[in-house]
């Protein structure tokens, strides 16, 4: 398997941006938030994508009928 150079200086970079954060995930993601909003502020573009919310699925029978099928006994006998 190739390793990608460019994917390899990425994780590289996240790992010491990890470390430095102590390897904790809010402080991680804090800084990553203060690094965003510093680029924005510098003029950088970001590909941010609107947060898409669904309604929630609901189940909703159409019928009240039963669903057992019933026959009359007597039609069964009569031949």
């Amino acid at each position: 398997m190739t390793t990608d150079p460019i994917v390899a200086e990425v994780r590289a970079n996240r790992e010491a941006i990890f470390a430095e954060c102590g390897y904790d995930l809010d402080r991680f993601n804090a800084h990553m938030r203060e690094v965003g909003e510093r680029l924005k502020q510098e003029g950088w573009v970001f590909a941010d994508r609107p947060i898409v919310r669904r309604k929630p699925v609901t189940y909703e029978a159409g019928t009240t009928e039963s669903f057992v099928v019933r026959e009359d006994p007597s039609a069964s006998t009569e031949r």
